[in-house]
Order: structure tokens, then C-alpha cells, then sequence
């Protein structure tokens, strides 16, 4: 038997079935591609904020050594939140000189981001607080040095009330309230043999055992919890300096 042509009617529908087939895998994959491209520009666009986040308190904290080093009396510092809040946290150091202990208030001033990173300033430190794990933007000016024989400690303490967030730039001012030297007392010798830091009551406890552990030269871990030491000195010198911070928006 002689087989019957196919029908137009019959390859018009076929084609028409392979058009819209091959349109959907088309139209699927475009907005595969672009669901995780967006997915991808969220991320980085992310990242970039909180770079800036971490930045703008990197600067802060520069512009408060100013405090301590050349003793300003006032300093401001700008910043463009982003809709990022901005709050202080009681935060305190706990520092042994030869057996004579000093608690010191040294509060934690913290930019939080959206996407769930603080950025934390405390006694000069900088630290970026994340799920991964956290990371040492900045050391503070703690100085154990066994050769020269001494330890130097510039303690920097914030007060004041801060707790908003805003998406438009603020100003953060900082004025000095009082400057101290905790070790020696006065009219003492700063000779002295051991110093301690105890961290146990501070803002974040990991961040500043990762401080002593990686990143601050001949401190060792001392048998008692939370605490660091240096040994092998002569002299010890504890300063503390103590601001006022106000945000002007």
C-alpha cells in the first residue's frame, strides 16, 4: 500500500509544537540565568556595603586616636549609615598590674548591617562580627615588648547615649572628658614585672581572644580564663582616655 502524504494541517502543527517547546526552554532559561544573577548582584552588592561599613569605622577610629596621641579636644567624624543603626554597648577591660586590678569602661560602639554583619569599635579595635566567624579590621595600641622591657596600654573609653539608624550621613562627634593614668599611680615608679588583661566582660570575648592570640605580638594565655599576660618586663604604663560621643544627624 502506498503511504498517504502528511497533511499541512498535520507539519503545521508540528511545528507549531516545536516552537513553543523550544521558546519555553528559552524563556527558562533566561530566567534561570537571571534569577541567579540577581541572586549574585545581591551578594556582592552586600559585600560592598558592608566594605564601606567597615571602612567608615576604620576611620572613626583613627580620628579618635587623635584623642590620645595629639590630645584634641574635639573630633568629628561622618558617616553615611545606609539605613545601618549605630548603638554603644557596655563593654569592660579588667587590667592587673602587679597584682593591682582596675576595671575599665571601655564600651563597644557597633554599626550594624543588613546583612546581619556588625562592625565593632572598642579601645581602638576594629572588629567585622559575621556568621563565618569574625575578623580583625584594626589592633589597639597594646604594646608587650619583652627586649625593651616594658608594656604600654592606651585604653580608650566611649560615653554617651547612641542607639538609631538612619539612610542619610551623620556626624559623630567625640569630645574628651578626662585623661588617666591607671598605672603607676601617682607618684609612683612604673617599674613592674607582669601585666594582665582580662576580657571576660566585654562586648565580644572571641574577637578580642583572636586579638591576643594572632594578631598582638608576646602576649601568652594566662591560667586563669579569658585572661592574657605579659612577662619579662621592668616598666608598665596604663593610660586610659575617655570620650563623650554625640551624633549629630
Amino acid at each position: 500500500m502506498i503511504p498517504l502524504p502528511s497533511s499541512g494541517h498535520d507539519r503545521g502543527v508540528s511545528d507549531l509544537l516545536a516552537f513553543t517547546l523550544t521558546f519555553s526552554i528559552i524563556i527558562t532559561g533566561i530566567a534561570l540565568v537571571t534569577l541567579g544573577g540577581l541572586g549574585a548582584f545581591d551578594a556582592i552588592q552586600q559585600g560592598a556595603t558592608t566594605d564601606v561599613a567597615e571602612t567608615s569605622m576604620i576611620g572613626f577610629a583613627e580620628t579618635t586616636d587623635d584623642h590620645i596621641q595629639s590630645g584634641a579636644p574635639r573630633r568629628t567624624t561622618s558617616m553615611k549609615l545606609q539605613g545601618h543603626g549605630l548603638s554603644i554597648r557596655p563593654s569592660t577591660l579588667n587590667v592587673t598590674v602587679d597584682g593591682q586590678s582596675t576595671n575599665i569602661s571601655t564600651g563597644a560602639f557597633i554599626r550594624e548591617t543588613d546583612s546581619g554583619t556588625d562592625i565593632v569599635y572598642t579601645s581602638g579595635a576594629v572588629y567585622r562580627v559575621q556568621e563565618e566567624g569574625l575578623v580583625v579590621s584594626r589592633k589597639p595600641s597594646f604594646r608587650c615588648t619583652p627586649d625593651s622591657g616594658s608594656v604600654y596600654l592606651s585604653v580608650l573609653s566611649l560615653d554617651g547615649q547612641t542607639d538609631f539608624s538612619s539612610s542619610s550621613r551623620v556626624t559623630i562627634e567625640t569630645t574628651i572628658q578626662n585623661k588617666t593614668l591607671v598605672s603607676p599611680r601617682a607618684g609612683k615608679s612604673p617599674s613592674a614585672t607582669t601585666v594582665s588583661v582580662n576580657v571576660s566582660r566585654t562586648a565580644y570575648p572571641d574577637a578580642w581572644h583572636r586579638l591576643f592570640e594572632e594578631e598582638l605580638s608576646h602576649w601568652s594565655a594566662h591560667s586563669e580564663p579569658h585572661t592574657y599576660q605579659c612577662t619579662g618586663i621592668s616598666r608598665a604604663v596604663v593610660h586610659n582616655t575617655s570620650v563623650d560621643v554625640r551624633t549629630i544627624t
